[in-house]
């Protein structure tokens, strides 16, 4: 019995721990920072808190968080782990974000920065990185690509400024937003995973992700990709698919053909075990988005993936 226990919360939480960053504070539900603090505190109270990642706000928004903070923490409260987006010039965006983490440490922490590629050259990369790098020793850099732009390219020169500097990095990949033009193709977030699993980049994703398996928008008139066809397409190309099959997984929007048993991640007849998806999100695929928690919670019930919580 004490075997089995053991399977059923390595299968769920190998796949979903700390998977939904929380971005209350942009589009669609652009909360306000305080309203944004309340609904992340409340989704850590929740039965599936274990799920929650890091709570996201823009650089330019770092001063009111820190406010909110200091007037809302209550003793005993468990640390924050705080993911600054560059909205700002990235010298500007680091300095307010370093002043955040000296201010608040060890109650709030920038552990991770999403800054979007300007100049996708080498030295152009390697600024950005080591401008992320100035906030602190421990900060998780995600360099977001252009889709449209050679996703092999800039994943590889990420990959490169990564390794040779002393500091945790990634790639980071938009797959949808306001309007049908920032939802990347099939063939593009396909082309990211495979780029990413070749050298061995991690990676995270934002934008545009609702649901867990991918379907019709009809008010955009786009596919939305789901974070679950990203997940098993990365776990599928890390266990050496080629990129035709990758694709496929990415294109599949018949959510009856993925599940999550005690054992097992799956799509169609092949299976993927927890061992292998505790890598994937270790090494691979980090986290992604999600604007809404309780809704990314609910999507994920009503497919049965998250047991009875943790």
């Amino acid at each position: 019995m004490g075997a089995f226990v053991r399977l059923v919360v390595d299968a769920r939480t190998s796949a979903f721990a700390a998977f939904l960053d929380y971005g209350g504070v942009f589009p669609p539900t652009s909360l306000g920072v305080g309203d944004a603090v309340a609904k992340y505190r409340d989704a850590r109270r929740s039965e599936f808190s274990w799920v929650g990642g890091r709570f996201l706000v823009r650089a330019s928004q770092l001063e009111e968080l820190a406010a909110v903070a200091m007037a809302t923490m209550v003793a005993g409260e468990a640390p924050w782990e705080v993911s600054v987006i560059f909205d700002l010039d990235p010298a500007q965006s680091a300095d307010l974000a370093a002043a955040f983490h000296a201010e608040m440490e060890p109650a709030m922490t920038v552990s991770a920065v999403e800054a979007r590629i300007v100049d996708p050259t080498i030295d152009g990369i390697e600024r950005l990185f080591t401008t992320v790098g100035s906030i602190n020793p421990d900060v998780f850099g995600f360099l977001e690509v252009t889709p449209s732009a050679n996703i092999q390219g800039q994943v590889g020169a990420i990959a490169t400024v990564v390794k040779r500097s002393s500091r945790a990095g990634g790639a980071g990949l938009r797959c949808g937003g306001g309007s049908a033009d920032l939802f990347p193709t099939a063939d593009e977030v396909a082309a990211f995973i495979q780029s990413t699993v070749d050298a061995g980049l991690p990676y995270k994703v934002t934008g545009g992700l609702f649901r867990p398996v991918r379907g019709f928008d009809e008010a955009l008139r786009v596919y939305r990709h789901g974070f679950l066809n990203l997940l098993m397409a990365t776990a599928v190309a890390a266990d050496g698919a080629g990129l035709g099959t990758i694709i496929e997984i990415v294109s599949e929007t018949d959510q009856t053909t993925f599940g999550v048993s005690p054992a097992f991640a799956t799509w169609r007849d092949i299976a993927i075990p927890g061992s292998a998806l505790r890598r994937i999100r270790q090494n691979l695929f980090i986290a992604h988005t999600s604007n809404d928690f309780d809704q990314s919670i609910r999507a994920l019930q009503e497919m049965n993936l998250l047991g009875e919580g943790q």
